[in-house]
């Protein structure tokens, strides 16, 4: 019988240790708090979601989820700080459309890569954008808006909040062959609040900060860019039906753990939060606000995630976008 050499089987040793501590930390998951790091500032969507589904993940899994908001290049600086993190499911991340798909897309020199980098665990919601103008704005449909907007090129000022609405509104206003004036804000909210007070004419947005202005009158929303119109605005029609058929972008979150955290911890975050999102007040919360519940298994978020990055970095390259303002 062959022997290692003593270097060898020290290593050896020290490594079979080490697995089977893991394995029974593993096995006794979770036994204290758990960071979920938000790579966006309080008071957006991610943010909105997150603590809305924070108190019952918290009671099933019988710990503290501690949400560590990590702002930043479009998402990308708390996307990083999660995927350098120890893979022991004490640090998730929550995964945004713009952060894990547009924004490597458009972003030189990302670095992270979503698929290699991180074990999906669920997707959490879907949400539609919404389409909205100024009240002042003479336009009651996506039709005369955009008749409006090639009758003066380059008029109407258009405000963006982040990587994914801005270049959403650069892939419509194409496909719609219009010209507008780009201003960015620093987060959806602030991009809402230039609209109500008429510095931007019009915005793509997520439900959370729309739809309150959008009740009280103060936004006039044309369209939806779901293909299903959203519950909480059942008279606002999609672009798809509003004469650019196909036209559909979803946003979407979801949330994720480090390459290589244990499958039984995957497993088990995955179980609760699919409980938390399909039972009790948290999805009659998260409806209310706009957002549809959509929890997924591990393999299906990660085949979804995966054709998110495919389908953005084609299209950033199709249509020429290069950089945010």
């Amino acid at each position: 019988m062959s022997r290692l050499p003593q270097t060898g089987a020290a290593v050896l040793l020290a490594f079979a240790a080490c697995s089977g501590a893991y394995a029974a930390e593993s096995a006794n998951f979770p036994e204290r708090p758990i960071r979920v790091v938000v790579p966006f500032p309080p008071g957006g969507g991610t943010d909105l979601v997150t603590r809305t589904i924070q108190p019952g993940l918290s009671q099933r899994l019988g710990q503290q989820i501690v949400i560590d908001n990590r702002g930043g290049a479009q998402g990308i600086v708390g996307t990083q700080i999660a995927a350098n993190a120890a893979p022991d499911g004490y640090t998730l991340v929550i995964a945004e459309i713009g952060a894990t798909a547009v924004g490597p897309a458009i972003t030189p020199n990302v670095p992270f890569d979503v698929v290699r980098d991180f074990a999906p665990i669920s997707q959490l919601i879907v949400q539609p954008y919404i389409l909205s103008v100024h009240p002042s704005v003479p336009a009651k449909s996506v039709a005369e808006f955009v008749k409006l907007a090639q009758s003066k090129p380059g008029a109407l000022n258009y405000g963006s909040g982040n990587v994914t609405a801005h270049v959403m509104q650069e892939v419509f206003f194409r496909t719609a062959k219009i010209q507008l004036h780009h201003i960015p804000y620093k987060g959806s909210g602030p991009s809402v609040q230039a609209l109500v007070q008429n510095e931007v004419q019009t915005i793509f947005s997520g439900p959370g900060a729309a739809i309150p202005q959008i009740k009280a009158n103060r936004m006039r929303a044309l369209a939806v860019t779901t293909l299903k119109r959203s519950r909480e605005l059942p008279d606002v029609p999609t672009i798809d039906e509003s004469g650019y058929k196909g036209f559909e972008i979803s946003g979407w979150y979801g949330i994720m753990a480090p390459a290589k955290t244990p499958a039984p911890v995957v497993k088990r975050l995955n179980n609760d939060i699919v409980a938390v999102l399909s039972t009790g007040e948290t999805p009659k919360i998260l409806m209310a606000r706009g957002y549809e519940p959509t929890p997924t298994t591990p393999e299906a978020f990660t085949k979804y995630l995966q054709s998110e990055v495919r389908r953005w970095a084609k299209a950033v390259k199709e249509y020429g976008i290069k950089s945010i303002d």
